[in-house]
């Protein structure tokens, strides 16, 4: 889709009614209260669908406005008759923080010190932009991320998710995932993972059930950043399972990433010690099924969605038992895809982040 941020000094939810009659498109009110709105217009088949956002200034002037916006690089301006003049090379820039000069450093830096404040979710769109654009952070924001942490608890669902799976869409996930919880974020957003810290697992695991976790992420970016480790045909075929979207802009790739981060969040709940000094999780997958079920709803999930996230949770042990079988028979095969249909490869690929995070570098078949 083409998206368009238009900022008008007063009035931008009702020029967007406006608008989205004339065009024939679609109003959407973001935030009335705050004076935000989107236009979304669908054109002729084959052609992108055009998505006009429409905001009143913060602030009486312009200037004022992109001063209270979120990252220097989302603060550059050009007069709409000027863009519509030469949309490929608009001129003059209004360009009052430098937003060109960070473009160039390709760094991310904020537009005022309570911009994390102002919005929490901003400290989820650092990553996500910085993840898809592989860009840096200046030195300043992750102490302003820090203070302004445990406000992401207030923001809605639906903003989390869709900043949260397009951070796992990346390649750069697990990165971003472990920065989050070093800031706190991560376990103002989900304090059930937060009780997997310091949670040891026994000689079998290096490392604790959170670290863990976040270590599956890592793995499972490598594993489906291009499938480079399967032969072809199965390449392509798993480039676009994991590309299919069950709702528009959040690809099956993103939910096995979600599956991931969460696969043994019911750990701390099942943990037992037995008299020999082994340590055992029995049931843990039950229990963590049960946990994502409320996780998926607070995130907003489509029940499709839901329902794949929380049955990977609750099976992401048995490609593994499978895997151990003398003999795999073709009744067991029946089995596991009767019961998880088209999740079922990615039943086998969460469970294969899984492995790879288990005992670290010794988990690789190249390193036995």
């Amino acid at each position: 889709a083409l998206n368009v941020d238009l900022a008008v000094a007063r009035g931008a939810c009702d020029q967007a009614r406006e608008l989205a009659a004339q065009l024939a498109g679609s109003f959407v009110p973001l935030d009335e209260a705050q004076g935000t709105a989107r236009v979304v217009v669908t054109p002729p088949e084959g052609a992108p669908r055009v998505e006009l956002d429409l905001s009143d200034f913060r602030g009486p002037t312009l200037e004022q406005d992109l001063g209270r916006r979120d990252f220097t690089i989302n603060a550059i301006a050009v007069a709409l008759a000027d863009w519509l003049r030469s949309p490929q090379t608009p001129a003059p820039l209004i360009d009052p923080l430098n937003g060109q000069r960070a473009l160039a450093q390709r760094q991310l830096a904020a537009c005022f010190p309570g911009t994390f404040d102002e919005d929490p979710v901003r400290i989820l769109r650092a990553f996500r932009f910085a993840a898809q654009l592989g860009f840096t952070m200046a030195a300043s924001l992750e102490a302003l991320m820090a203070l302004a942490a445990a406000g992401v608890g207030r923001v809605a669902g639906e903003r989390i998710r869709d900043e949260f799976l397009a951070i796992l869409a990346t390649d750069q996930a697990g990165a971003a995932v472990a920065s989050l919880g070093r800031l706190g974020a991560l376990d103002t957003l989900f304090p059930e993972l937060g009780q997997g810290r310091g949670v040891h697992q026994g000689d079998f695991h290096h490392l604790d059930v959170f670290e863990h976790q976040v270590e599956a992420v890592r793995q499972a970016d490598q594993i489906l950043a291009s499938c480079a480790e399967f032969a072809e045909p199965l390449r392509q075929a798993l480039v676009a399972y994991l590309a299919e979207a069950f709702v528009e802009r959040r690809a099956r790739k993103s939910l096995i990433k979600l599956s991931v981060l969460f696969h043994d969040v019911g750990k701390p709940a099942n943990r037992q010690v037995h008299p020999d000094g082994e340590i055992w999780f029995i049931g843990h997958e039950h229990t963590g099924a049960q946990l994502m079920g409320p996780i998926a709803e607070r995130l907003r999930l489509s029940n499709r969605e839901a329902r794949m996230v929380v049955e990977l949770v609750r099976h992401h042990l048995r490609p593994g038992f499978l895997s151990r079988e003398p003999e795999l028979t073709r009744r067991a095969i029946y089995r596991f895809y009767r019961e998880l249909a088209d999740d079922g490869p990615a039943c086998g690929l969460a469970w294969w982040a899984d492995r790879l995070a288990t005992r670290g570098p010794r988990s690789r078949l190249d390193q036995h």
